[in-house]
């Protein structure tokens, strides 16, 4: 079981924490990250979408909103509501 408090020394930590979760989910689960711009929420996307098979390089979706990215497990909605006010 994850802790529900984790304290992550860098990149590949923080990926490896997504791993990790990614092998807790369901087809369907939701994951909400916030935080600070620079804070590691894509880096975490990144592992994640590694673990559930996505072969694509995954960016920051902060212009375009929403990325689709598709794997043999299904889909991986990457969105980002920082620019929108409500």
């Amino acid at each position: 079981m994850i802790p529900s408090t984790n304290i992550i020394a860098g990149a590949d930590a923080t990926r490896t924490l997504a791993s990790r979760v990614a092998g807790l989910l369901g087809r369907g689960d939701v994951v909400l990250l916030h935080g600070d711009l620079g804070a590691g929420k894509t880096t975490f996307v990144q592992g994640l979408a590694a673990a559930l098979g996505v072969a694509e390089d995954i960016q920051s979706p902060t212009f375009t909103i929403v990325q689709e990215h598709h794997s043999s497990l299904g889909t991986l909605f990457h969105v980002d509501l920082y620019r929108l006010v409500d």
